[in-house]
């Protein structure tokens, strides 16, 4: 490696080496994808990335929207090497500094009274805990849930994220104590109506379905604040407090997944807090270490704290409150307070939304631009009348990743040629969506660089697909 922000290549011979023993010994992630080559990462500083044949990357996506603070954070690393010399491990049936003064912290910054915690090791451990946690305190079983959402992929976040993407493999089990209600998506509205004259029948929905179910079996309705698998949805400002009093009215619990938006990501500590909404139960993971260490953690209320306490919680993992991952999150959470990066992600986010305004009007399948702070996501369609998506219907597994066949295939291929990383949004809905996710510390500059090129591919997109289409 030289020190000049760059890699030395690996030799080409190694290189083709790492990809044939992929193939021959890791079982790959969600569907099969024929003829995608993934970059092997060698190193990563801030917002850059470089693979292994010496290629620099924006990332616009913060890995897997986790990084928040960038790669190489000395902050972080420097709290990861004093606690391997002092406690590298210690099993969750004894107690450990980090473990409790990271649960201390968290009651402290969490809104309301959720001031008791258990950690996990990712956000899907923390949303099976809190399915768990809410089912033992109400003793009831059913959990309300979005359709077309994503909160893991065990056989309880699947369930209860409604993709069917994520649902619909052949010989593989759903659990039927979870239920749905549609997304609350102003701009393609599930029930057809125009905000703000449509009454919130989104959330007015969730009340309907509650007392169909029978409102002595639903344990809780647990959902992102914002919607991320659709696409960065943000909900009308009624729709939470809506929510809020009809869980309050049928004694039924809230319960946000704040492993995407939590950690100032959204330009408040929680996204919540945009809503000056409580819920009964939060988890997180991902910023919550910045990826530097795996670590979930489910915060719960007062009330339900002293409940579990009293009766027993039948959960637990061998790495729960892992000391590293503890000691990883409690240097970051200091980061964030001490670079108050609420207000500077509320800014920059501004500052994205700004020049996404002006490249909608360069950029005719630019049909909505939605989120807060560093979490946004910009709607591509083929047309912007009929609104309809810019992934064409019936695409093959095997079609879906072909640059040739999905626009959007091409776009993030032609991002990655010029050296910016997004995401390929997933098969479903949101499938037309570019989520711009980048690490909080991400500057005007590198903004600029990214939008440039996310610009340029959107433009010769357009002009391989023909599009737009006309009405």
């Amino acid at each position: 490696m030289s020190d000049s922000g760059s890699v030395h290549p690996l030799p080409e011979e190694r290189v083709r080496n790492i990809y044939a023993d992929t193939k021959a010994h890791l079982i790959g992630r969600w569907e099969p994808r024929p003829g995608q080559e993934e970059a092997i990462v060698v190193r990563g500083e801030q917002a850059y990335f470089w693979d292994a044949r010496g290629k620099r990357y924006l990332d616009f996506s913060s890995q897997l929207f986790n990084v928040s603070l960038g790669l190489g954070n000395k902050t972080i690393i420097e709290a990861l090497k004093r606690q391997l010399d002092e406690l590298c491990y210690v099993s969750p049936s004894y107690l450990s500094l980090p473990k409790v003064e990271l649960a201390k912290r968290l009651a402290e910054i969490t809104p309301g009274d959720l001031d008791k915690c258990f950690f996990g090791n990712s956000g899907a451990e923390a949303n099976e805990a809190a399915f768990k946690a809410a089912q033992l305190f109400t003793g009831r079983r059913k959990i309300i849930g979005f359709w077309d959402a994503y909160h893991g992929s065990t056989y309880g976040t699947v369930s209860a994220g409604g993709s069917l993407r994520n649902r619909n493999h052949p010989g593989l089990s759903i659990l039927e104590e979870f239920k749905h209600i549609p997304v609350p998506d102003c701009y393609k509205c599930p029930f057809g109506k125009d905000y703000p004259g449509c009454d919130i029948t989104c959330a007015r929905f969730l009340e309907y379905t509650i007392e169909k179910e029978g409102k002595e079996t639903v344990a809780a309705f647990f959902a992102e604040p914002i919607h991320s698998w659709g696409g960065q949805i943000v909900p009308p400002k009624e729709f939470w407090p809506i929510v809020r009093h009809i869980c309050d009215e049928l004694g039924v619990l809230l319960i946000f997944d704040e492993v995407m938006t939590g950690f100032t990501r959204t330009g408040k500590m929680f996204a919540c807090e945009h809503w000056n909404v409580i819920p009964d139960i939060e988890t997180y993971a991902k910023g919550i270490t910045s990826g530097y260490v795996p670590l979930g953690a489910t915060v719960v209320n007062k009330k339900m704290g002293d409940y579990l306490d009293e009766k027993g919680f039948p959960h637990s993992y061998t790495y729960s409150g892992h000391p590293l991952a503890c000691a990883a999150a409690l240097a970051t959470i200091d980061y964030y307070l001490k670079e108050n990066l609420a207000d500077r992600t509320a800014k920059m986010g501004d500052y994205v939304m700004d020049q996404l305004r002006g490249i909608k009007d360069r950029c005719a399948t630019i049909g909505d631009i939605r989120g807060k702070g560093l979490f946004i996501g910009l709607h591509l369609v083929a047309n912007r009348e009929t609104k309809e998506e810019v992934v064409p219907t019936g695409l093959t597994a095997q079609d879906y990743y072909d640059p040739d066949k999905n626009p959007m295939a091409y776009l993030t291929g032609t991002c990655k040629e010029k050296g910016l990383m997004v995401s390929m949004p997933l098969a479903g809905v949101g499938s037309g969506v570019i989520r711009i996710v980048p690490c909080l510390i991400i500057t005007k500059e590198q903004i600029d660089e990214g939008l440039r090129i996310l610009e340029g591919a959107i433009l010769k997109t357009e002009k391989k697909f023909d599009l737009p289409k006309r009405a």
